[in-house]
């Protein structure tokens, strides 16, 4: 693998780790700011929220910055905001450190998701996202649990302090091997870039990745509760079981990537299907323990072998402002998580109980289905129509002759 694209896996571990880290060591934040679990929780959503609307503002605002110079400046602004948090003294400047790193998130992941685009020819698109999206990988498998390892035997501050001293490495990694460019969008105005969202193409992928987000995130947010309650596994498994998911997502990625090179709306449609049916699956399977342990595996495999095409597909339609476009669907992203997790909550809170939230996903994800299908079917209409006059002009020929 080449130095600059591990130059990108981890700066994006390190961003990767910074968001999700802060929900393994709740009780640390909780008791030493004095505030309640659920208070602590809400760094989550403040952090989610925060990169799903600010992120397009931040790659609006930095449109004619060199790619290379932004993503180091990038960088460096996460760096400030770890520090920040880890020299918080209250749950008020903790808030200001998780804005100011969910910021940078979403403008920051796209460019490493365009660079990488940007060093492979253009069938091996699907395999470079897939790489990048290996340092979220590494922040869910590796990351969180050492970042809660070090929270919990040093404290939260020195999980905030390591985090910001990798990211100065990374930083300096990507500086120096990651090769100077133009901007996504070279001269391009603000207004050129907001044009690429008038496109169906665009606007759709957008759409089916906030509904099928929302259906991974409906199953992730209460799938501990799912474990225990349903399935009847004991708290001692759940550790175990999450690094089982986390495998999954790995093995996903792979899958996933290398599909999207083969046929990228082909594989969207069949894994956006394969993730809808083992969602529904897992809902007619959960109370037996041993095959809720093996769809936890499965539903994490079908998840993240979904995602390099979602991201592959706004690169390939939206290729005079990748990097806007892109921001917009990790902005998607966030809104399906945030959707997903109420989502999930209405749906125990109407009676249906945890049971039902596998069941539940599953809806979301076939809505998400039905747009990719939608998209599918659009692009061979308008495929058809663009090659009759070639058809009719040929049929002319021949007849004049």
């Amino acid at each position: 693998m080449p130095i600059r694209l591990v130059s990108l896996i981890l700066a994006i571990f390190c961003v990767g780790t910074a968001e999700l880290v802060p929900s393994g060591m709740l009780h640390e934040l909780s008791d030493d700011l004095a505030v309640s679990i659920s208070t602590a929780g809400l760094l989550v959503a403040v952090y989610a929220l925060t990169m799903a609307f600010g992120g397009p503002v931040v790659t609006l605002l930095t449109t004619r910055i060199e790619r290379r110079t932004l993503m180091t400046g990038l960088l460096v602004g996460s760096v400030i905001g770890n520090i920040v948090s880890a020299s918080a003294g209250s749950y008020g400047v903790l808030v200001v450190g998780r804005i100011i790193t969910a910021l940078i998130h979403g403008t920051f992941v796209a460019l490493c998701v365009v660079a990488a685009g940007s060093m492979v020819p253009k069938e091996k698109a699907g395999s470079a996202v897939a790489a990048t999206q290996l340092g979220i990988n590494l922040a869910t498998v590796l990351g969180v649990p050492l970042g809660t390892f070090v929270g919990q035997h040093f404290g939260w501050r020195t999980t905030f302090s390591t985090i910001a001293v990798l990211g100065v490495a990374a930083a300096l990694l990507v500086f120096v091997t990651v090769p100077k460019a133009k901007g996504a969008t070279d001269n391009s105005g603000v207004s050129r870039e907001l044009k690429v969202f008038k496109k169906w193409n665009v606007l759709g992928t957008v759409l089916a990745t906030a509904l099928c987000s929302g259906g991974m995130f409906t199953l992730i947010t209460y799938m501990v509760p799912l474990l225990t309650d349903v399935s009847g596994f004991a708290d001692s498994w759940v550790p175990g079981l999450l690094i089982a998911y986390g495998v999954g997502s790995i093995v996903g990625n792979m899958i996933g990537g290398r599909l999207a090179d083969r046929s990228l709306m082909a594989s969207m449609i069949g894994l956006s299907a394969l993730l809808t049916l083992t969602c529904a699956l897992y809902w007619l399977v959960s109370p037996v323990m041993a095959l809720s342990g093996v769809f936890v595996f499965l539903f994490s495999v079908a998840t993240f072998a979904l995602i390099p095409g979602l991201q592959t597909r706004v690169l390939s339609t939206a290729a005079e402002a990748p990097t806007l476009s892109l921001t917009a669907n990790m902005s998607a992203f966030g809104v399906g998580a945030a959707v997903g997790s109420w989502y999930g909550g209405e749906v125990i809170d109407l009676g249906f109980g945890v049971r039902g939230v596998p069941l539940a996903a599953a809806l979301l994800t076939a809505l998400g289905t039905a747009v990719i299908l939608q998209l599918a079917l659009s692009e061979r209409r308008r495929a058809k129509a663009a090659t009759r006059p070639e058809e009719e002009a040929v049929a002319a020929a021949v007849r004049s002759v």
